[in-house]
């Protein structure tokens, strides 16, 4: 499944592309183009904008309306539509899947023994550092992954 978040919901944006799923983002997009895009790119519009929930699905646009402004409730309310995705497979940033970088560039810049994903859009590198024990305790408790999926 592919969503669409609206301005509102950037940091979800990137928890979405963290835990894998495909989460267009971007602030400057009205709400008739947010529908647009939905709707020709076949992604579910996750807002917290009621008007612009309910007029996405007066126009055939499957939309998800978030209450929290907490970023754990906002996974929460996501979680009957996230389905199984992997850690880790997206750019946080852009969206863009992300590649494992080639033994030769590990050897030169993972920080010890990490492992380094890149984007082959951006170009951003990560690897699991010490920012990871604290996604991995978020996405654990709520049950969205377990530590064998997070390697």
């Amino acid at each position: 499944m592919q969503f669409l978040a609206d301005a509102m919901l950037g940091k979800l944006a990137r928890w979405l592309r963290i835990i894998g799923h495909d989460t267009a983002y971007d602030p400057s997009l009205d709400d008739g183009a947010m529908i647009f895009k939905a709707k020709s790119e076949s992604r579910v519009l996750v807002t917290r904008d009621l008007e612009l929930s309910q007029r996405a699905r007066r126009e055939g646009v499957e939309s998800t309306l978030i209450i929290s402004h907490l970023l754990a409730q906002e996974l929460e309310e996501m979680l009957p539509l996230l389905g199984i995705g992997r850690a880790g497979s997206r750019c946080p940033l852009c969206n863009t899947a992300l590649t494992e970088a080639d033994r030769a560039m590990q050897i030169e810049k993972a920080p010890g023994n990490a492992r380094l994903w890149l984007c082959p859009s951006c170009g951003k590198t990560y690897w699991h550092g010490s920012h990871w024990k604290g996604i991995r305790t978020t996405l654990e408790s709520l049950g969205l992954s377990d530590a064998n999926d997070l390697t």
